[in-house]
């Protein structure tokens, strides 16, 4: 019985040993450098990965589909029923990860665009995702000073400390792979763990919204200077938006937004959301281009019948619904004149 304890024993040494040496494994990362808490933490919950190389690259610019990778890994957030239709059809390695933070309402920006993946993220973007799923949703300065209130993240800039809070934190500075993990290792040595209520409700969808309207609406909630937008090879493709605010109400307001993708000279995919106070409509489909002005769209992804037509005009879309009833609430409708963003 000895003998099998002390096998037994030796081989959970082993495996335990083996383990933190991988753990323990990045080149770069010295017990010296400030992050080497949070890269040992992550490590060891699977939050992150190193290279091929052995480096972690602790002072690389982290990308935004990497940040998309370690929040979802972070949250462990579920997976997502539906996927992106996304603007650059060709599949790549984080989608999964995007889809996830859409189903979750997560603000970022390339949910719709690879290229726009692989930029770097910047802080204030990081603020805004990682408070929406913490705190819930929050506006850009709500979302730095909940950072610096639980000390999760500090400023930057500090003359202008007390008197320009965004200049303070640096919205617009690059995020690097060390600082981003750290700031995960600190929320979650501050107990925020647990994914907020508004992000919770958006996951359960009881009002059965697209991913891709979820996706939109989680862009559109970052600040505009923050927001990126999609160049789009064919005249037709990129994003549409319009809003209007009519009344103080929380809901007095009326709000299009479009994306079109995956277009060529025939046709197009496009998905819509109208918001008209508490009236809402979704719908995706795809639209024959009968010219070089005009195209139009006959039923939904979902087989309903639902009759559009659009208007390529100088920098907008001009949306005028025939007949599409079965997509939205009694009260709205999708035709409007949207911007192109």
């Amino acid at each position: 019985m000895k003998k099998i304890v002390s096998i037994f024993l030796l081989t959970v040494f082993v495996v335990i040993g083996s383990y933190n040496v991988e753990a323990a494994g990045f080149k770069d990362v010295t017990k010296e450098h400030f992050a080497y808490d949070a890269v040992m933490w992550a490590a060891e919950y699977d939050i992150i990965d190193g290279y091929a190389d052995g480096s972690f690259k602790p002072n690389a610019t982290i990308t935004e589909q990497q940040f998309a990778k370690l929040l979802s890994n972070y949250y462990e957030l579920e997976e997502s029923y539906d996927e992106l239709k996304k603007l650059t059809s060709t599949a790549n390695w984080s989608d999964d990860f995007y889809n996830r933070l859409a189903s979750y309402g997560v603000p970022l920006n390339g949910y719709f665009d690879n290229n726009i993946r692989a930029t770097a993220v910047k802080r204030g973007v990081m603020a805004q995702a990682i408070t929406h799923l913490a705190e819930g949703k929050r506006g850009l300065n709500d979302s730095i000073q909940f950072l610096l209130d639980y000390y999760i993240s500090t400023g930057q800039n500090f003359k202008y400390e007390n008197r320009d809070l965004q200049k303070f934190f640096g919205i617009s500075n690059n995020m690097t792979r060390a600082q981003v993990v750290t700031i995960l290792h600190r929320m979650d040595s501050s107990n925020f763990y647990d994914i907020a209520e508004d992000a919770e409700e958006i996951f359960q969808n009881a009002s059965n919204t697209t991913l891709n309207t979820r996706a939109i609406n989680a862009q559109n909630q970052l600040d505009k200077q923050l927001q990126l937008t999609t160049v789009g090879k064919s005249p037709w493709a990129g994003t549409y938006s319009f809003y209007y605010k009519w009344g103080k109400g929380s809901t007095d307001y009326n709000r299009r937004d479009a994306i079109i993708s995956n277009a060529s000279s025939k046709s197009f995919d496009i998905s819509i959301t109208t918001n008209d106070g508490l009236e809402v409509g979704s719908v995706e489909g795809t639209a024959t281009i009968t010219s070089s002005k005009k195209a139009v769209m006959n039923k939904s992804s979902n087989g309903n019948r639902c009759v559009m037509e659009f208007d390529l005009l100088n920098n907008a879309l001009k949306v005028t619904e025939v007949d599409c009833s079965a997509e939205r609430s009694e009260g709205t409708n999708f035709s409007g004149t949207l911007k192109k963003q």
